[in-house]
């Protein structure tokens, strides 16, 4: 179900309270929804409210009827401006977490090895997809491993070299380069180039070259997470579309294990962000909603991707 009217009074920076139920504000909500009726060529009928207030619930519900069951519709507050938001959630994948693992750059050859952080650097960037280092959830996972203290002396020593190696070892070095390391300007020439030595390189080299559509999106993936039910003090935080994608060393040792408990067991009390489209309406909106297929499409490689690095 869609979220309801936001409160009536808002506080801005100064901590200075103002009110949202303004005349302004409804003939912008008014004003939005013959606007986008004008758009779909359908007769908007309006029934105004006794007071401000109840005519924009009026507003609210005459425009779900308007776009009827397949589109939701929020009131989002903006610098003081009440807006309509039409929203959409995209299909989601196979996969519960997409945890791309960069583990498997350490066993292929130099020239591959440079092509393939060359191509998750520039996922990550034109995704806005980051590794789990400097994440909380990482911090608390990092701070249990510390702590455990049921194992014996040889898993301690196992361990607590797993820990030293994402706080200051091989495993925060390699995802720091993928962070930060581009190696070839031209990827695609450099895939093109290369000569896959086995059945294993070529459908890795394979997967990267139908990943290329990925790495200059119009809207990268991370620009697809809406929270629709948001709250200024909710009880527990959403968990966000960044904690379901993202960039890991080793899709099944110590530290991804538990962030995957961590993710589970944290979910069940509150909501998954889900990839959805979104458009603010005013009453100089020019186009409709219009939802694209790249979170459905990422999503499907992202699985077929991930099982071959795994």
């Amino acid at each position: 179900m869609p979220r309801p009217l936001p409160s009536l009074f808002v506080e801005d920076t100064g901590g200075n309270r103002y009110n949202l139920i303004t005349q302004e504000n409804y003939e912008f909500l008014r004003d939005s929804y013959f606007r986008y009726a004008c758009l779909l060529g359908k007769e908007a009928v309006h029934t105004p409210g006794r007071t401000f207030g109840e005519g924009i619930a009026k507003l609210h519900e005459e425009m779900e009827v308007l776009v009827g069951e397949d589109l939701n519709v929020n009131i989002e507050e903006q610098n003081g401006r009440l807006l309509f938001w039409l929203w959409k959630t995209h299909c989601w994948g196979v996969l519960t977490l997409y945890y791309f693992p960069v583990k498997f750059v350490e066993d292929l050859n130099p020239e591959l090895r440079r092509i393939s952080i060359t191509f998750i650097h520039k996922l990550m960037k034109a995704n806005g997809i980051q590794t789990v280092l400097d994440e909380d959830d990482t911090d608390y996972v990092l701070t249990w491993i510390s702590e455990e203290g049921s194992d014996t002396a040889e898993e301690r020593r196992k361990r607590l070299k797993l820990l030293h190696s994402y706080e200051n070892g091989r495993i925060q070095a390699l995802l720091r380069r993928v962070e930060n390391r581009c190696y070839y300007k031209n990827l695609p020439k450099a895939l093109d180039r290369y000569e896959p030595q086995n059945d294993y390189e070529r459908s890795l080299v394979s997967a990267m070259k139908e990943g290329l559509d990925f790495l200059s999106p119009e809207h990268g993936i991370m620009q697809y997470s809406y929270d629709p039910f948001y709250e200024e003090e909710p009880e527990c935080l959403p968990m966000y579309l960044h904690q379901q994608i993202r960039v890991v060393y080793d899709s099944d040792d110590m530290v991804t294990d538990y962030l995957v408990d961590y993710y589970n067991s944290y979910s069940r009390e509150t909501y998954d962000i889900i990839p959805a489209t979104t458009l603010a309406l005013s009453p100089e909106t020019e186009k409709l909603f219009c939802m694209d297929d790249y979170p459905e499409r990422f999503l499907q490689w992202a699985d077929k991707f991930i099982n071959i690095i795994i």
